[in-house]
């Protein structure tokens, strides 16, 4: 690892999972001397500091008039929360510092970070496609991003060419497979693989409750209910800035599913076991069925 890539103060902005583990991997790679860590809730901050995922407080944002002293500027918080920050919080960072977000849709926190204003630091859009359905420090790992795609916004979308080149070096050494890619390519791409699951599995949980006996519904369920409702756990108030960065690219996900679920609807209407017939529209759902 280079020194460009090894950060001598780094603040994570947002103790939750990604941003706990991510001070973990930081600290066991060597990626820099020290890790600080803000949080709007105390609990947060102060079960970050017992586990050891950070090591000091920075409370330069507790305050709107104070500079931060860190090189790399990490957050890790809800997108709306990281738009805000950018938005409200440019002159609190250093200058020459390095700022790199977690955020799960890329398009607006890339334009808040264009339009900030004060700007006298880099920044690299990222997100890590890693993580899980429970949240907090208690749940935080060190070999959260191993292995893991991390996506860095392109240049293209404002990220700065040689911050890109460190913060993308760093997140290697802590074992997470980057991928450059637009703003744009990130919101499809994850509206399909994140986006969209989300909301499925959300659905089914939501029908099951709205049975007349839940509850006898849940008792005969097994391991396929449990692991497709697993992310409807999920925390909504995350979720709802994610949709509501990137509505039209979910619009056009559920465009896409929602005639592939009608026609099996409607062909599975039409069909009974004597009838007989094939099921197509059924088994094309079925990537290894014997159609």
């Amino acid at each position: 690892m280079t020194d460009a890539a090894r950060w001598d103060t780094v603040t994570v902005v947002g103790c939750g999972l990604v941003g706990a583990s991510f001070a973990l991997a930081l600290k066991r790679a060597g990626a820099c001397r020290r890790v600080a860590g803000w949080d709007v809730s105390p609990a947060a901050l102060d079960e970050a500091l017992a586990r050891g995922c950070i090591d000091e407080v920075d409370r330069s944002f507790a305050a709107t008039d104070a500079v931060s002293p860190s090189d790399l500027v990490y957050l890790a918080t809800p997108v709306g929360q990281i738009i805000e920050f950018l938005r409200t919080r440019a002159g609190q960072v250093k200058a020459g510092a390095v700022v790199t977000d977690a955020g799960s849709t890329k398009a607006e926190v890339c334009r808040a970070a264009r339009e900030a204003k004060g700007r006298g630091w880099s920044f690299v859009g990222g997100h890590p496609v890693a993580g899980g359905h429970r949240g907090g420090p208690a749940h935080a790992r060190a070999d959260l991003f191993e292995g893991a795609p991390y996506v860095l916004a392109s240049v293209e979308d404002g990220s700065d060419p040689a911050a890109l080149a460190s913060v993308e070096e760093m997140l290697e050494r802590i074992g997470a497979r980057v991928r450059v890619l637009s703003a744009r390519e990130h919101d499809r791409a994850l509206a399909l693989t994140s986006h969209l699951p989300q909301l499925l599995s959300s659905a089914l949980a939501s029908i099951v409750e709205d049975d007349a006996d839940p509850d006898a519904l849940r008792a005969l369920s097994g391991p396929g209910y449990r692991d497709m409702t697993r992310l409807a756990e999920s925390d909504w108030r995350v979720w709802r800035d994610i949709f509501l960065t990137n509505p039209a690219a979910v619009a056009d996900a559920l465009e896409r599913l929602l005639p592939k679920l009608t026609a099996a609807r409607d062909e599975l209407r039409q069909h009974s076991y004597d009838g007989g017939g094939a099921l197509r529209a059924t088994a094309a759902l079925f990537n290894n069925s014997s159609q």
